[in-house]
């Protein structure tokens, strides 16, 4: 495992830990983690298979979406401590049940 993918897999254990194995099941093969090894480089679309080029053609036209929707004061603020907190007592509730 990359330190990349290590470094972000600590980081939501510590938020969600029963849902860490799922997510990280085959993440080092997936295209996200793929761009990420690709950083040092810009990354050459047309060298990309199909479908991996389908996917960053869905990604770009996804965060312009966004983009837009953020430009029309769309956007909302996000409470980070009350989000963590929202998962902390989720997660409590799953060992409570467990």
């Amino acid at each position: 495992m990359t330190a990349v993918v290590q470094n972000i897999r600590q980081q939501i254990d510590r938020l969600a830990p029963e849902e860490v194995e799922e997510l990280f099941a085959e993440l080092e093969t997936d295209y996200a983690i793929r761009v990420i090894h690709q950083t040092q480089r810009p990354i050459k679309v047309e060298e990309l298979s199909a479908a991996d080029q389908a996917k960053h053609a869905a990604l770009r036209h996804d965060i312009q979406i966004a983009a837009d929707s953020l430009d029309r004061g769309e956007g909302i603020e996000i409470d980070w401590d009350e989000f963590l907190a929202e998962r902390h007592r989720a997660y409590a509730a799953r060992q409570q049940t467990a």
